[in-house]
């Protein structure tokens, strides 16, 4: 009799890891889909951002000699203000 017992008690333990394992993987299932998801949002964005950084620096690269330019001139007025 005391083995019947211990034998149910066991297959219900079974039973109860069995569900719990399956309720486990629809969550990582779904966690899974929001992941990629996010992924994929992550990937586009970088794509539509990339050309307008590309851009953005191209201006400032262009800007550069500019205010080095102006910095010079503002260096020299202070130069001569200051003699």
């Amino acid at each position: 009799m005391l083995w019947w017992i211990s034998g149910g008690i066991v297959l219900l333990a079974l039973v109860v890891l069995v569900l719990v394992a399956v309720s486990v993987m629809g969550r990582l299932r779904a966690f899974d889909n929001a992941a990629r998801a996010m992924q994929a949002r992550l990937e586009d964005g970088q794509r539509r951002v990339e050309p307008r950084l590309a851009a953005l620096q191209q201006t400032v690269e262009q800007m550069v000699p500019q205010l080095e330019a102006m910095a010079a001139q503002q260096a020299a007025q202070r130069a001569v203000e200051n003699s």
